[in-house]
């Protein structure tokens, strides 16, 4: 029979237990114990080892966003009138070919029947001000993308912000059937349209794109979703609409008109399906 020497092993030995009971509540008084030499230790040595595999998990934080860029210069950049630290303003139309991030401590002004346009895909024009903005009568902004910041901001009569089939790219899986050819609609707040020129398809097998993710639903962010297409050879679907986000602390007033609808697809594509706008004001 094998033998065991009690050097180099830990004997517990029930020294003293005492559990009451009272109403709902156990006490447990803990245990002494002693080793093969004598010494004491107690049960509650092993906590250090114990928590290492009973600690509360946090996941890591999100990386912060990425800082913005420079800001463009009101003269220089944007061939306005005027500093961004006290009043800029737009005087004559602007074609741009690039995101731009405006940002000062003064008030940003476009005035009547200007044109401050981006009509590129996905660019994006961004006015972080810490006075007043002011689109004039009969002036647009069109680009795939507005966000403003300002303390108090008016869309005046006639005037526009439009990203309508302006999208960058969208949320994944939202513009219908992978690598198909049946021009079904993007996917929108429900699931886009199904359409499909092949007799040979099942139902279950072409679809439209697929709705967006509720976790944007109380602050929309996202581009629409382009249009199936009916051809390998080229994307005849309409882009999706582009992204209006505007936070402002005191007043928004608004006599014109917002737009992120997306883009006619035609007799060849899905229509996109429309971005996202979203105001916060104080008042409206």
């Amino acid at each position: 029979m094998a033998r065991f020497h009690s050097r180099g092993f830990i004997f517990a030995i029930l020294f003293f237990t005492f559990i009451s009971l009272t109403g709902n509540h156990f006490l447990v008084q803990a245990s002494k114990s002693y080793d093969s030499d004598g010494a004491d230790f107690s049960i509650t040595d092993f906590d250090s080892d114990f928590n290492l595999f009973h600690q509360d998990y946090s996941p890591p934080a999100p990386p912060p966003p990425p800082p913005h860029p420079p800001s463009v210069s009101c003269t220089d950049d944007l061939d306005g009138v005027g500093d961004l630290d006290t009043t800029c303003q737009i005087v004559s139309d602007l074609n741009l070919t690039r995101d731009v991030y405006i940002s000062g401590k003064g008030n940003f002004y476009i005035l009547p029947g200007v044109r401050f346009h981006c009509e590129i895909p996905g660019c994006s024009i961004t006015v972080n001000i810490t006075g007043n903005f002011s689109l004039g009568v009969n002036s647009s902004i069109v680009t795939g993308a507005f966000e403003l910041a300002s303390h108090n901001a008016s869309f005046l009569n006639g005037s526009v912000v439009n990203t309508t089939g302006l999208a960058g790219k969208p949320p994944p899986e939202t513009s219908g059937t992978p690598q198909g050819i049946g021009g079904a609609g993007g996917g929108h707040g429900g699931r886009g349209a199904y359409c499909s020129l092949d007799d040979t398809k099942l139902p279950e097998d072409v679809w439209g794109g697929d709705a967006y993710s509720w976790s944007f639903l109380q602050k929309p962010c996202s581009y629409g979703s382009r249009g199936g297409t009916t051809s390998k050879e080229a994307e005849y679907g309409g882009l999706g609409g582009g992204r209006v986000n505007m936070e402002i602390v005191e007043s928004v007033v608004v006599e014109g008109s917002i737009l992120a609808d997306g883009g006619d697809g035609g007799n060849k594509g899905g229509g996109g399906s429309g971005g996202s706008i979203y105001i916060e004001a104080y008042k409206m």
